[in-house]
């Protein structure tokens, strides 16, 4: 058993924050993701971000600020760590902030069609994809029938 390593990952984008993932996702390593965002969410919230790049958001500034979990290094996740991954989403939904995880190995993949996270969790080929400029939500229209 391999346990989770979390690292930061400097990327020079002051709205995104990478965390590197390594080893097993499971009961007994949970608390390692758990305290790591915990930490960088304190940190954005002090005005600095988590991966010492500029903060990531000001008073005023309607930018989604994104959390990348990279999930290269990821060699297990059991129905624990899956269970963290969708409370760190919702955590950052509540806050206006997306998550998304980058690089899934094809069995966590399986895991999250079976499971049907594939539907809630926003998913990237890579961090590179991951980093791409998200485009704002489409605006509402009102009802075309009325």
């Amino acid at each position: 058993m391999t346990r989770l390593q979390v690292r930061p990952v400097r990327h020079g984008q002051g709205d995104v924050d990478v965390l590197a993932l390594a080893g097993e996702l499971d009961l007994d390593s949970e608390d390692v993701l758990a305290t790591a965002v915990a930490e960088l969410l304190r940190a954005r919230q002090d005005g600095r971000a988590g991966n010492g790049e500029l903060p990531a958001q000001q008073d005023g500034d309607t930018r989604r600020s994104r959390l990348v979990l990279d999930c290269a290094g990821l060699t297990f996740c059991d129905s624990r760590g899956l269970g963290l991954l969708l409370t760190i989403r919702q955590t950052l939904q509540d806050r206006g902030d997306v998550l998304v995880l980058a690089d899934v190995s094809p069995q966590l993949l399986r895991t999250l069609e079976l499971t049907g996270a594939d539907q809630v969790l926003t998913l990237a080929d890579g961090v590179g994809e991951a980093l791409l400029p998200v485009a704002p939500p489409e605006p509402r229209t009102g009802d075309a029938s009325a």
